[in-house]
């Protein structure tokens, strides 16, 4: 895999390595109920960063100029 040239300089395997890593140390740390708290607030977070990105491609594209 290549790197992103104008992204977060991180290949998919590398973000996923990294994801599964902050998920551990985060689930030694907090309570069940916390864990489930965490997810939901990730689950919101990446929900609506698929909602701003789909809609910057929408917006970008030649139909809507």
């Amino acid at each position: 895999m290549t790197k992103d040239e104008d992204g977060l300089e991180m290949t998919g395997a590398e973000m996923v390595a990294l994801a599964g890593s902050v998920a551990m140390c985060l689930s030694k740390k907090l309570t069940p109920r916390e864990i489930c708290l965490m997810r939901t607030f990730f689950q919101a977070v990446a929900s609506n960063l698929s909602t701003i990105e789909y809609t910057d491609t929408i917006c970008k594209s030649k139909k809507f100029k």
